[in-house]
């Protein structure tokens, strides 16, 4: 068994736990349409991960639950407003929220599934002072989540976007997300100051990876293997660590035919396909699987804080997983 076959049992507590917080909600309608992705499976690799980091530094993974699935509410909520602002209309094989409900019905969801997470993470069993601290990270990490979004929406009609603009901007979407949940994990069950740090900065580290992945994917793989439509980011204009790459790289003809593919909402698969191909002989796909992997060896190397473990296995393997997904 390799990682994450071998939590298979846990991910469908985490699920069960995920779907028993929403039984408060009274509404069939606005329910239903907060269960639309909890209820579509997932991997749950954020709650996993707060889980597995509680048992890496001597803790309980049932304490970290409420946190870790806290985490997968905000998540979710996110995911539900994106589709909305990004205009999709399926994500994981299924319509999209607003797709399905409307909308309205579609940020009302995703209102509450926010406002639910921090009534979930104050049922964490900790002291006071470490449930502020709960609290405050996953406050943080909403602020931040919503900067990062931001930024990636403003990348869209930007005349030039950096490497380091794109890294900051995938630090505040998606690796707060994952360097929360491993400092949360890290602080339910008892970790020492050097070993929350260090945690938090693994998170950190395999978040970036795990989106530089995730951009590789939405070139590389395929809609019923990803789950999502692929070539969206393309058609979107969205400035990845890969697109920004190949602009600093291409030259002439090549990259006007690029550009004028690149953001063109009516682009057809051929376009969008060749569009992949110029990205592909620039070198830019290959780039960008380096620098996620150079980020998955650093993380690995935060683990040196922690004592050997099964668990501390564990991490080292989620850490490769994260680049190594089909999606």
């Amino acid at each position: 068994m390799v990682f994450p076959d071998d939590y298979k049992g846990r991910v469908k507590k985490i699920n069960e736990y995920l779907m028993h917080t929403l039984d408060i909600i009274q509404d069939k309608n606005l329910k239903a349409a907060m269960a639309h992705y909890p209820a579509a499976g997932g991997k749950r690799l954020r709650p996993l991960l707060a889980t597995v980091a509680s048992e890496a530094v001597g803790g309980k993974a049932d304490a970290a639950l409420p946190f870790g699935v806290a985490l997968e509410m905000v998540h979710n909520f996110t995911l539900v407003h994106d589709d909305v602002m990004d205009e999709d209309e399926t994500r994981r094989g299924i319509k999209t929220v607003h797709a399905a409900f409307g909308v309205p019905e579609a940020i009302l969801s995703g209102d509450a599934l926010f406002a639910r997470a921090f009534e979930v993470v104050l049922d964490s069993e900790v002291d006071d002072p470490k449930l502020v601290r709960l609290v405050d990270i996953l406050a943080r990490a909403v602020r931040l989540l919503a900067e990062g979004q931001q930024m990636d929406m403003d990348f869209e009609d930007a005349k030039k976007v950096t490497s380091d603009q794109y890294m900051k901007m995938i630090e505040l979407k998606t690796a707060v997300l994952y360097s929360a949940a491993a400092q949360g994990g890290a602080i339910v069950g008892g970790a020492t100051s050097k070993q929350e740090e260090a945690l938090a900065e693994y998170g950190r580290m395999i978040g970036l990876g795990f989106q530089i992945w995730d951009d590789v994917l939405d070139l590389e793989s395929d809609q019923a293997t990803f789950g999502k439509p692929v070539l969206n980011d393309i058609r979107n204009g969205k400035k990845t660590l890969i697109v920004v790459q190949a602009l600093e790289d291409l030259k002439g003809p090549e990259r006007m035919e690029f550009l004028s593919i690149l953001g063109k909402k009516n682009a057809t698969t051929k376009e969008l396909e060749r569009a992949r191909d110029i990205l592909e002989e620039i070198g830019a796909i290959s780039h960008a699987t380096k620098v996620a992997d150079g980020l998955i060896s650093g993380a690995k190397e935060k683990l040196s804080a922690l004592v050997d473990s099964p668990h501390k296995k564990t991490l080292m393997a989620f850490a490769d997983y994260m680049v190594k997904r089909k999606t």
